[in-house]
């Protein structure tokens, strides 16, 4: 059981506008702790997005997602540039200081907090995706060997509970999602799981994400104004 007031935020992507409506929205609800479940800097705006929350890198738990990893093997072995995540990669690593970038490869799979797993995409894999149409199946043989009743995700960035064989297994979202339209994260309170979104100013971040240097900034400030459809 969870008696503590704790929020939880995944997949920001470097949206930096998202993030700080969030983080805003949060020191509202005076929660104990914060748990940031991975995918921060691969995005439009790494650099702010880092400097933000390594500044509470002693305050906050973090945990590692798929494009933090890669980021970090990409800085540590240098290759040269074959795609468009590639590309992104170096452009953050060029955008964030050594010391930001062991941090970012510092961050662990997962975190227990009472009856709760916290993890990136799957118990199994930060690249595993738990789907809202997952097959009860698949997302048992992902979950089975777990001893905690609660499953906190992201990676697939669609807000989600399902009760899956014994277990809740709930996605706290993406900072920006299609179905949301704003900047979407977990409260957890007195055990209550509760799917939370905070509104932003889409106009202004994409317009503030065109004025800065990020390789396809467009393709980012038009996801950000028009989300793509990201689940069912």
């Amino acid at each position: 059981m969870i008696t503590i007031r704790i929020a939880a935020i995944y997949d920001i992507h470097g949206n930096y506008q998202a993030l700080e409506a969030v983080l805003n929205e949060i020191d509202k609800e005076n929660v104990d702790k914060v748990i940031v479940g991975g995918d921060l800097a691969w995005g439009p705006q790494p650099k702010k997005v880092i400097d933000t929350l390594y500044a509470r890198k002693d305050d906050f738990i973090f945990i590692m997602g798929n494009s933090d990893r890669e980021i970090f093997e990409q800085f540590k072995n240098p290759q040269s540039i074959g795609n468009m995540v590639q590309e992104l990669n170096q452009w953050c690593i060029d955008e964030l200081t050594t010391e930001q970038l062991e941090w970012l490869g510092s961050f662990k799979f997962s975190h227990k907090e009472g009856d709760a797993l916290f993890i990136h995409g799957s118990p199994r894999s930060d690249t595993e995706a738990i789907r809202l149409d997952t097959p009860e199946s698949d997302v048992y043989e992902m979950i089975k060997n777990e001893n905690t009743l609660v499953i906190v995700c992201g990676h697939t960035h669609i807000q989600f509970k399902r009760h899956i064989s014994s277990k809740e297994v709930i996605n706290a979202g993406r900072g920006l999602q299609s179905r949301a339209k704003g900047a979407c994260w977990l409260l957890i309170h007195a055990d209550e799981y509760i799917l939370r979104v905070t509104e932003y100013d889409f106009e202004n971040a994409a317009r503030e994400i065109l004025l800065e240097g990020a390789p396809y900034k467009e393709d980012f400030a038009d996801h950000v104004k028009n989300p793509p459809y990201d689940g069912p």
